[in-house]
């Protein structure tokens, strides 16, 4: 059987770790579902993982295994996006 993904809103999650996978490109702009964070230079054309921590209400920036930066992040209720983060992990 396959889980399809829900056709509501999921309800804002309290605690939890998602990681995210991006490309950091010539602009150095880290862009989670469309809220662009500034990076160091060194991560130019480099591929990151963002791991957000719910309940600490922060993402930590890694470049093999290595932290490279830390972000507040909260997440919004108005953000339609517990409902791709839900279906993607």
């Amino acid at each position: 059987m396959e889980d399809k993904a829900p056709k509501h809103r999921l309800k804002k999650p309290e605690t939890g770790r998602y990681r995210l996978v991006r490309l950091i490109r010539s602009d150095l702009k880290l862009n989670i579902f469309g809220e662009l964070f500034p990076v160091s230079p060194e991560l130019q054309i480099e591929h990151v993982v963002a791991t957000i921590n719910v309940k600490e209400q922060k993402m930590k920036l890694f470049l093999d295994k290595i932290q490279v930066d830390e972000f507040s992040y909260k997440l919004r209720a108005e953000n339609n996006y517990f409902l791709l983060i839900r279906t993607i992990l």
